[in-house]
């Protein structure tokens, strides 16, 4: 399986000249990712030049959504003849971006192998795709991370249409000495979770609390009304433990119970690494079915946003 960050594309039309181009924005921007040589990613000069080489696949589902292989430019240590010898180095890694109407949502494979951070790859791709924009139609570009809610009840309300389980972590932080004194866990059941969590602790195992909807291929609504969840609610959010949403196409959202600020952490979700292999003729097997996968990685994603969107973090890392 390969694992993807998650972020979002945001555009400058700060410049006057921009509002002549503003409709057709996303088209521009799809057309510097046409082709593998519609636009070079290349940074620096001299020494410190660096071409940071890609090829990109458009899908027969939907020429807008685009699958790239962006390779890092590198240098590793050989060993030829006994001796140390420094080579070019260039493992790539997949970006997948939605450039469909009103959706901006790019997702990027970490890989520690080619790049040290996806923020490395956002860097590189925007400081390029900023600059060619600009000077074409002078429409600036940026990419952010998309967080991790903290607000639990926030985040499943957003997903509820599509919420399939709610994974609770019962034994992954300290239970407050006071938290049996709290008037919310008083019920009976909440009682009986606390004791068998306190068991499971004291011999240092960990477990699960799952919940379903009782009917197969039913969403799991928001149920504010339950005492129960209220309390494993409280619960994680006096120890610190996060809560998973999991959704009917696979996607996972870990949530903290704070609404204070976005999590430090970028969302992920997963595709089965051989899908994106068979698209650039890396492995065997079927071209549609591998197009149906990424079609379904996509729409799993399901982050729409505008230009007013407030900016909820930054791909400032250096670049690797």
């Amino acid at each position: 399986m390969a694992k993807f960050s998650h972020y979002y594309l945001e555009y400058d039309l700060n410049d006057l000249f921009a509002q002549e181009f503003k409709a057709r924005r996303q088209q521009l921007f799809g057309e510097m990712l046409e082709n593998d040589e519609s636009i070079s990613f290349i940074l620096g000069e001299g020494e410190e030049r660096k071409h940071y080489k890609h090829v990109v696949k458009h899908l027969r589902l939907n020429h807008d959504i685009i699958v790239m292989r962006i390779a890092n430019d590198s240098k590793k240590q050989v060993i030829q003849d006994f001796k140390k010898k420094s080579v070019r180095h260039e493992p790539p890694c997949y970006v997948i971006i939605d450039n469909r109407e009103h959706c901006r949502r790019v997702a990027i494979q970490k890989s520690k192998e080619a790049w040290s951070s996806t923020n490395s790859v956002a860097a590189v791709m925007t400081t390029v795709l900023d600059e060619a924009l600009r000077r074409s139609c002078h429409i600036g570009i940026s990419m952010h991370p998309q967080f991790y809610p903290k607000d639990f009840y926030k985040a499943w309300r957003m997903h509820q249409h599509h919420t399939s389980r709610l994974w609770f972590g019962l034994t992954e932080g300290e239970i407050p000495k006071g938290f049996r004194t709290e008037p919310q866990t008083d019920d009976t059941i909440m009682g009986f979770a606390l004791e068998v969590n306190e068991e499971l602790q004291r011999k240092k195992y960990r477990t699960e609390l799952v919940l379903s909807p009782a009917q197969k291929d039913v969403p799991l609504f928001v149920d504010e009304d339950s005492v129960y969840i209220r309390n494993l609610v409280n619960f994680h959010a006096l120890t610190g433990s996060p809560i998973v949403i999991e959704t009917s196409d696979g996607a996972r959202f870990t949530c903290f119970i704070d609404d204070e600020d976005d999590s430090a952490n970028i969302i992920t979700s997963e595709i089965d690494r051989k899908m994106l292999d068979i698209l650039f003729g890396e492995a065997e097997g079927d071209a549609a079915a591998a197009e149906n996968k990424v079609m379904e990685f996509v729409n799993g994603m399901k982050y729409e946003v505008d230009d007013n969107e407030r900016r909820e973090g930054d791909a400032k890392e250096d670049v690797a």
